[in-house]
């Protein structure tokens, strides 16, 4: 096995020291494949689309105009209920509604212990 070693290296260190230089016929079929290959240049691009407004990006958030007009809708309408609560639609309605009071003292909810 080191004869088979020896020889290796010896072929390997006399190839070392002759360098192959590539003929001139081999270097222009090698250009001549790279320019084939090459991608041709970029032609005329269009314009950009133009970039979306704040409401249009959020309705796309939310899916869509129609769930955007439902959440606004609900919104609203919370604000509304919020606002108005019994007593105040007892005065504008000028009728009396019932109203349940589910904490008549409110005083335990601040007390400790």
């Amino acid at each position: 096995m080191t004869q088979l070693q020896d020889d290796l290296d010896d072929l390997l260190a006399l190839a070392a020291r002759r360098p192959v230089v590539p003929s001139d016929a081999l270097l222009e079929r090698v250009l001549a494949d790279a320019l084939a290959l090459q991608p041709e240049a970029a032609g005329f691009r269009p314009p950009a689309q133009p970039r979306k407004g704040l409401m249009a990006r959020l309705a796309t958030v939310f899916g869509g105009a129609p769930a955007l007009a439902g959440l606004g809708t609900a919104a609203v309408f919370g604000l509304v209920l919020g606002y108005y609560s019994p007593a105040t639609l007892d005065y504008l309605m000028g009728s009396s509604t019932y109203a349940a009071e589910f904490f008549p003292g409110g005083d335990f909810l601040t007390t400790e212990g």
